[in-house]
């Protein structure tokens, strides 16, 4: 297996990686809007569906649809500046984005070329939670404590983050010890 094999990264976004991670991972820290499994829920959907979608994409010859992305985060990226109605935690995921990192949304069509495989520097490993019920967002980083990973950051607001601490490096020893949070609620 290959950590960085979006097949490989597909079945850790549905189940608890069987693989041994590295020794350092990249970890975001989320204070979610809903309840942590309706959040990782989310999150895991809109990025299964961003990963199949680059699996079969040409992006050097084609025009990449994001169709088949979750319509919830259709619907946050296009069109709608201030967010839906229907979706409250989605919306409130996407104004503290806009006032904590970039204050430009994304459109969905832009936002899936971000995972050209030969451009991302990250890949899903886990989530888990928290004894305060944040969401533990574990990605592989190589081991680099800085990549540009934008893309995520839009993902992990608009799935409903109400905030989210800049990314650290923690020991892989700490995510052995947690529960990874359900794939689907």
């Amino acid at each position: 297996m290959n950590r960085y094999d979006p097949t490989d990264e597909l079945s850790r976004l549905r189940a608890r990686p069987t693989q041994e991670p590295i020794k350092l991972m990249g970890l975001l820290i989320v204070a979610p809007a809903c309840n942590s499994a309706e959040y990782t829920a989310r999150l895991r959907s809109l990025l299964s569906e961003a990963i199949e979608i680059s699996r079969e994409a040409d992006f050097d010859e084609e025009d990449v649809a994001p169709d088949c992305l979750p319509s919830w985060f259709l619907a946050l990226t296009n069109g709608h500046p201030e967010g839906v109605d229907d979706d409250p935690v989605g919306s409130e995921g996407k104004s503290r984005y806009l006032a904590a990192r970039d204050n430009r949304p994304w459109e969905a069509v832009e936002w899936i070329y971000t995972f050209d495989p030969e451009l991302r520097s990250w890949s899903w490993w886990d989530a888990t939670e928290d004894d305060h019920g944040n969401v533990r967002i574990w990605i592989d980083t190589k081991g680099e404590p800085r990549v540009p990973m934008e893309e995520l950051w839009w993902a992990v607001y608009l799935a409903g983050a109400r905030n989210v601490e800049p990314m650290s490096l923690e020991y892989a020893e700490v995510w052995r010890r947690q529960a990874s949070l359900p794939a689907d609620t």
